[in-house]
């Protein structure tokens, strides 16, 4: 069986690797397309690295969109010629989708993990993906519903990280491992992979800290930096502060934590699965908040809100997002942690998104190829 795989963000290559490993031991199977690091190890043939997808926002995108575009055209000629027995995609809906239309348009069964977020935006693109594709593999328990009456087959595995994430663990092992004092108040900044959030968002999140600390002399922050490129960025940024920067390991940083502030996002919900207190705030590019803005359709942007329906973690975007309505919401974190409230929420949360997703995803692309 060859089946051609495409990622174009770091959580996709971590959604896809272990589901196209399940798979291999079901059937034989070969895999080539758009690949990181962990589905490489998986054994994808990567025609293209990971890498050279990852870009996030409207303005952001555009001076990179003649190589996507580029890449995508060479993708669908790839699909046409090669005729794998499936297309199997994750994450990046603007490159993929329309990926996945042209395999379905050549008969070759198109499958896309992850949503798109139509549950907080654009909800109309509904009819158009049920066209693009032919099975979408759902992270969350609310998603199937949304595209009822759509024609689209339509199920929900469960959310990775609900499986990988320990709930609220012990936090000495990680300042242990991290070599981070045992006791007093650690606040984890998490300012994003890319390095135009770093830039960005780590300003305003280090004006925050520098409010903070004023008030808590003792504390102390400590920042995972995804790659050596932004370890060495966050270093300069940070400066003199009392901030540890370590090189990768954001999953032991949110568990040493006694609160996280952090970049809206995925890290927003990794951050309640561990049972951390957390603040979100996001900046990005004007015209593009302008353009998302007038289509949004829910009142949270992050997640765990939606998920809670209520505001379970304070979020911030662009004009909210201020180094004093930061310090106003984390300061009773760092001082009192997590509320029984919100332990109770986010266990909730935890459990509602958990099993075996690999399992589980791996069993649905089976059923509908076999």
């Amino acid at each position: 069986m060859q089946i051609c795989a495409v990622a174009g963000e770091v959580s996709g290559d971590q959604i896809l690797a272990p589901i196209l490993s399940r798979v291999s031991e079901s059937v034989s199977a070969v895999y080539s397309g758009v690949a990181g690091p962990q589905m490489i190890e998986a054994g994808t043939y990567p025609l293209f690295l990971m890498d050279r997808l990852s870009v996030m926002g409207m303005m952001e995108v555009l001076p990179r969109l003649p190589e996507l575009l580029s890449i995508r055209r060479q993708m669908k000629h790839y699909v046409s010629t090669s005729r794998p027995t499936a297309l199997i995609t994750c994450d990046a809906p603007d490159f993929n989708l329309p990926l996945c239309a042209h395999a379905k348009s050549q008969g070759i069964p198109a499958i896309h993990v992850v949503s798109p977020s139509v549950w907080a935006w654009r909800r109309n693109r509904i009819p158009k993906i049920a066209k693009q594709v032919d099975l979408l593999l759902c992270l969350f328990p609310f998603e199937p519903e949304l595209y009822a009456g759509s024609g689209l087959r339509c199920q929900f595995i469960g959310h990775p990280l609900a499986a990988q994430i320990e709930f609220n663990p012990d936090h000495a092992e990680s300042r242990t491992t991290l070599n981070l004092p045992l006791t007093g108040p650690l606040l984890g900044i998490l300012p994003g992979s890319r390095e135009s959030e770093v830039k960005r968002l780590l300003p305003l999140f280090l004006d925050a800290f520098d409010l903070l600390i004023s008030e808590t002399p003792d504390l102390l922050g400590v920042i995972p930096a995804a790659t050596d490129d932004l370890y060495m960025l966050i270093q300069s940024m940070v400066g003199e502060r009392s901030i540890y920067v370590v090189r990768g390991q954001s999953r032991q940083v949110m568990d040493a934590a006694t609160a996280l502030l952090l970049a809206s996002g995925t890290a927003a919900l990794e951050a309640v699965l561990t049972g951390r207190p957390t603040v979100a705030a996001y900046l990005m590019n004007p015209w593009t908040y302008w353009v998302v803005k007038g289509q949004l359709q829910t009142e949270f942007v992050t997640v765990p809100n939606f998920l809670a329906k209520h505001a379970l973690i304070p979020e911030f975007i662009q004009g909210d997002a201020s180094a004093h309505s930061i310090v106003d919401a984390m300061t009773p974190m760092l001082k009192e942690g997590p509320t029984a409230h919100f332990l109770m929420e986010a266990r909730k949360i935890h459990d509602s998104l958990g099993g075996d997703v690999t399992d589980h995803a791996a069993e649905a692309i089976m059923e509908y190829l076999l």
